[in-house]
């Protein structure tokens, strides 16, 4: 395995979108001397981050694209990350060099565990870890070199981690300004589930709902404003993505969703009472949780 961060010379992006392409856009931001591969499906993606600067250059063609890695990312939806993993180890088994493998992706465990059911590469190690950075934009035509400042980064080691590649994966994320924090798999998908999921959910529900409220022909949606607007942003994230990410950790999220139903039952039975008492202490508890976020 590589000693350190500076003996790398070859990253290679395996789906250039926001996060992979604000990767390679903070990398040079950097200082970054090596060369930076944006490896994915289709050329057109692939151009606009060249036009970027997201990468320096760029290719469809899987072989060509990992063959002279020192470090994959990959950021293509969670669902395709064992996938991914497999293609490459079958391309590098056989010669020795060492690889890093990490990726992007908002899902841990059932990945993890899959990943590591088969890897089992001399010189070829791949450590889980999810960049705390992003918006409802998925495309690299939205990346930006500042977008890792001082955000956290969760890194999920498991009894299998390769102390070196552990390391390695940290330097990475440490060079774009990243703060690197450490969780098992079941525990992160478990905090991000509430942190990062839950939202997204009863974010996208709530758009639903609003849609479909109308009186006389005029949309409830016609007067929707800043609130409506902050409140709902993450629902115009990709649903290719996010339905991956549902599916995928839907052990964790399924017991919150019950714990929300149950929450609007117990306001619903407050305002039916009239318990102006109670619904005043259920807003100011929630109201000094979300202060603290501020700070």
């Amino acid at each position: 395995m590589f000693a350190d961060f500076s003996q790398i010379r070859n990253i290679t992006i395996l789906g250039v979108g926001l996060i992979g392409g604000s990767l390679g856009l903070a990398l040079k931001a950097k200082g970054f001397p090596g060369e930076i591969t944006g490896l994915g499906r289709r050329m057109e993606t692939l151009d606009i981050a060249l036009e970027r600067g997201a990468v320096d250059s760029a290719t469809t063609d899987f072989q060509t694209g990992i063959y002279d890695a020192d470090i994959v990312v990959i950021g293509t939806p969670v669902d395709l990350i064992p996938e991914m993993v497999q293609r490459i180890t079958e391309i590098r088994t056989s010669d020795g060099r060492p690889l890093l493998i990490t990726d992007v992706g908002s899902i841990k465990d059932h990945i993890i565990e899959e990943i590591e059911n088969f890897l089992a590469v001399p010189n070829l190690h791949f450590v889980g870890s999810h960049p705390m950075a992003g918006s409802e934009q998925a495309s690299v035509a939205a990346a930006r070199a500042d977008l890792f400042d001082g955000a956290k980064c969760i890194v999920t080691p498991t009894n299998n981690t390769h102390p070196q590649a552990l390391k390695l994966v940290t330097d990475l994320w440490q060079s774009v300004d990243m703060q690197v924090c450490y969780l098992s798999p079941t525990d992160h998908d478990l905090l991000i589930a509430g942190a990062s999921h839950l939202p997204h959910l009863i974010a996208s529900i709530l758009t639903y709902i609003v849609g479909e409220i109308s009186s006389d022909g005029t949309k409830a949606l016609d007067f929707a404003a800043t609130g409506f607007r902050d409140t709902t942003r993450i629902a115009a994230g990709s649903p290719q993505l996010w339905k991956a990410i549902f599916m995928q950790n839907a052990r964790p999220l399924l017991p919150m969703i019950d714990s929300t139903i149950e929450h609007l039952v117990a306001f619903k039975t407050l305002l039916e009472n009239q318990d102006d008492v109670e619904i005043e202490r259920v807003l100011a508890h929630a109201k000094m949780l979300r202060d603290t976020l501020e700070g």
